[in-house]
């Protein structure tokens, strides 16, 4: 599905993390994962879209231009899969991981998933951070992980960061004139802190740009959607223990006392369909 990331490689990214607030693996996709994806990310979008452009409530006006596909752990198992792939569950244990958590064992994932989208830009993104406040440290709350599935130009609307930014304890100046663009291949992942002050330029291009864009966070924190209660049971039955507690299911906040005094929970909550939970 990817190819195998060399420790020496992994050591590398998380060093340019911690201190660019950024990082890019090329080749991440091979292309047949390329092609599985593209085909089903254009499929899921055309069908949502085959009478007309969906006009989604809460939409940003600079979102409008933008190709969109919301949820997609709730499309396709194979886009699950991803997001547990060796490199990235590795990147992700070591910035978000709660050590505290008590209820999984320690060698295994407690962060959940907040945001899962496919993306192809049209207008320009202003500079921004994802972690809603600015603040210093060694530790983040949330990372995003970008799968990008055709090339990232500037002709058509990469993305642009401002290197080490995620330490600046500050909120984005977005009259700053001088950023890196980011160009990447079909196939590369490249993913950040949070706190990283990064945007997109225009899509000039009139092509797509697709990309599969996912944010991870530590489990104590809000998700952008409702993941456990928008997730098709068929989805939720073929994904592992791990994948589960991924989606958030080993974190929902009990109803009240009597059911239980405490939201996290371990692998043993998870004997369950989707339905029995709501």
């Amino acid at each position: 599905m990817v190819r195998n990331i060399s420790e020496s490689e992994k050591a590398q990214a998380l060093k340019e993390i911690n201190v660019y607030g950024y990082t890019s693996i090329s080749n991440y996709l091979p292309p047949q994962t390329i092609s599985k994806l593209l085909e089903l990310t254009e499929s899921h979008y055309l069908k949502i879209n085959s009478e007309k452009k969906m006009d989604y409530t809460g939409t940003p006006e600079r979102d409008k231009t933008d190709k969109i596909l919301y949820n997609l752990q709730s499309k396709d198992k194979f886009f699950v899969d991803l997001l547990t792939t060796d490199f990235v569950r590795w990147v992700a244990m070591q910035k978000l991981n709660d050590v505290y958590y008590r209820f999984l064992p320690e060698d295994v994932p407690n962060y959940i998933l907040m945001y899962y989208n496919a993306r192809s830009s049209g207008s320009q993104l202003d500079l921004h951070i994802d972690s809603h406040i600015p603040f210093k440290g060694d530790y983040t709350t949330n990372m995003q992980f970008a799968f990008v599935l055709e090339d990232s130009t500037e002709e058509n609307g990469c993305t642009v960061v401002v290197p080490g930014s995620h330490q600046s304890g500050k909120y984005t100046d977005r009259d700053l004139k001088k950023t890196n663009k980011l160009s990447a291949k079909s196939g590369d992942l490249v993913c950040w802190d949070s706190r990283l002050w990064h945007g997109t330029l225009p899509n000039n291009s009139g092509q797509s740009r697709w990309a599969l864009i996912a944010t991870l966070g530590m489990w104590w924190i809000k998700p952008s959607m409702d993941i456990t209660r928008s997730l098709p049971n068929e989805i939720y039955q073929s994904l592992s223990d791990e994948q589960k507690a991924l989606m958030g299911f080993c974190s929902i906040p009990p109803k009240n006392e009597f059911e239980r005094n405490n939201t996290k929970c371990g692998y043993d909550f998870l004997k369950k369909s989707v339905d029995e939970y709501y």
